[in-house]
């Protein structure tokens, strides 16, 4: 394998990347590139930390996290600091669109931008990167070992077959689809019937046990839905469809102008308890696709009408975190892909791993002080959810 390796990638959909005041007139910092590959990186590697430390979860993190700091650099007080095995250069041939200059977005869309990008009267709230090409070119350093190398090489294929970057980059925003990869022996799939190839090399080692962290193991499941007839915005708008009417309740029985599928009618129930001050056992199973997981009942008076879920942590001198100061992000990935041979397609990747830390609970606000209850994430609702498509093609199933 080369000292040096190139990737190139098509950015497929809208990048919502910006520094602290969330402007994109910066392009494509490499940091914000190396955060994705790091996170692809402990995603793949897992099991093997886990196999190299004979079945030892606390062995594995530390020996993970050794790994990654050595790969990728770590901080000045860790111990080994350093600047990691390789330097990053990234070039993006793209320009930065003003909220005007975004493409027109359907009730789908709308959905999956939220609240943070997107209003209903005002349209898209930040500018976002256009669609374009990034390329990238990683220099490692003389004596690099070969496996080494390789593992980083993973990780950028992992990243253009599966993520993006940016502000709900899960939601298949940003969503950077590998153009090309050259210094590996790791090929690029032309077409949408070797995409299950690639993973099939490119997941290797999937353990047993519930990861720590969002990590591959027997759980996780792969899903590619063709984009045929449609481009990659239209397909994205489909899915947000989908997701809009699988999960929401509605208003007047409609939702997004269609009569409502009702799917969580105990979901609804439970948080208007709990709206009410009625008892209440446990969370909306929803709240699996990610926190925070809002209600609001138009319904109910104005004054006590709202319920805020998020996650709660126990403090050290006492008492709990802030109902709002804890999240947790979602376990399912929406990424668009567009092949060299400018095939389209949806990739939708579960990767069920420990929701909370064992010491954390849920919280659930209303008007009155926060409920706190057990964390106990239902992973049917999300592969419900996947089960939606019919045209899907199963890429990774789980193992019993």
């Amino acid at each position: 394998m080369a000292e040096v390796v190139e990737a190139t990638f098509r950015i497929v959909t809208p990048m919502f990347l910006g520094g602290a005041n969330q402007k994109v007139d910066d392009g494509i910092r490499p940091p914000s590139i190396k955060g994705a590959l790091r996170f692809w990186w402990r995603a793949l590697h897992w099991g093997l930390s886990l196999q190299a430390t004979g079945g030892s979860p606390s062995k594995a993190l530390e020996h993970l996290h050794r790994s990654e700091a050595r790969l990728f650099g770590s901080a000045a007080d860790d111990n080994g600091a350093g600047q990691g095995r390789f330097l990053l250069n990234a070039q993006y041939a793209g320009r930065a669109l003003k909220t005007n200059e975004l493409p027109p977005t359907s009730a789908g869309h709308q959905y999956l931008l939220g609240q943070g990008l997107y209003h209903f009267k005002q349209g898209y709230l930040r500018s976002a990167l256009e669609p374009g090409e990034l390329r990238l070119r990683l220099l490692f350093r003389p004596g690099t070992d070969h496996t080494d190398r390789e593992s980083v090489a993973r990780a950028l294929l992992a990243l253009g077959l599966l993520g993006g970057l940016g502000s709900r980059g899960r939601k298949g925003f940003g969503s950077l689809a590998l153009q090309d990869l050259t210094g590996t022996d790791l090929t690029v799939p032309c077409d949408f019937d070797h995409l299950q190839e690639a993973f099939l090399k490119l997941i290797t080692m999937r353990p047993d046990t519930l990861p720590p962290y969002t990590a591959f193991s027997t759980q996780s499941r792969i899903d590619a839905i063709p984009g045929v007839h449609r481009n990659s915005w239209e397909l994205l708008g489909d899915l947000g469809r989908e997701m809009q009417q699988y999960r929401s309740w509605g208003l007047n029985g409609k939702v997004a102008g269609v009569p409502s599928e009702k799917n969580f009618t105990d979901d609804h129930d439970l948080a208007r308890d709990a709206v009410l001050a009625n008892p209440i056992k446990t969370h909306p199973r929803r709240a699996v696709f990610g926190l925070p997981h809002n209600y609001f009942f138009s319904s109910l008076a104005a004054t006590n009408n709202k319920l805020d879920i998020n996650a709660v942590a126990p403090q050290s001198g006492g008492g709990w975190s802030d109902i709002g100061a804890n999240r947790r992000a979602s376990p399912l990935f929406i990424h668009l892909h567009e092949f060299p041979n400018h095939q389209r397609a949806a990739v939708l990747t579960l990767l069920p791993a420990q929701f909370l830390p064992d010491t954390w609970r849920i919280g659930l606000k209303s008007k009155g002080p926060v409920r706190r209850v057990d964390v106990t994430p239902d992973w049917t609702v999300l592969h419900g959810f996947m089960d939606r498509f019919a045209e899907r093609h199963a890429l990774l199933e789980p193992r019993p």
